[in-house]
């Protein structure tokens, strides 16, 4: 093959499928003022939301099954909570007007999120 020659790169079909997750991530995302987010961006939390819940239950995802459904009514409220965190990352400590914020390292995601998931046993 030369330089020359032209190469035709076939572009991804964009799917018109809807992601009932992230639907109702942009709702509720929109009903708390949070402000609005590329898709692309909700659909990357959605998806660390869902790993650290896979990483929390020791779940090893599969083509058909991504996570333990059990747990995907967590997926939301995590995605809200990093959310939240933009613009105060690692925040350690903060008062004002009666609000208290400290984050200390416990991550993106509250320990009483966390704490919702069960490990599986290996």
């Amino acid at each position: 093959m030369t330089d020359d020659e032209n190469i035709n790169v076939t572009e991804p079909e964009e799917t018109t499928e809807s992601n009932p997750i992230l639907e109702t991530l942009k709702t509720v995302i929109s009903a708390r003022g949070l402000g609005s987010f590329d898709d692309t961006f909700l659909e990357y939390e959605i998806t660390r939301a869902i790993a650290e819940i896979n990483r929390c239950r020791r779940f090893t995802p599969k083509e058909d099954v991504l996570y333990d459904p059990k747990y995907e009514y967590l997926i939301i409220p995590m995605c809200i909570a990093s959310l939240s965190k933009i613009g105060a990352e690692g925040q350690n400590g903060h008062t004002e007007n009666s609000i208290q914020r400290i984050y200390g390292s416990s991550g993106d995601y509250p320990n009483e999120l966390l704490r919702q998931i069960i490990p599986l046993i290996k």
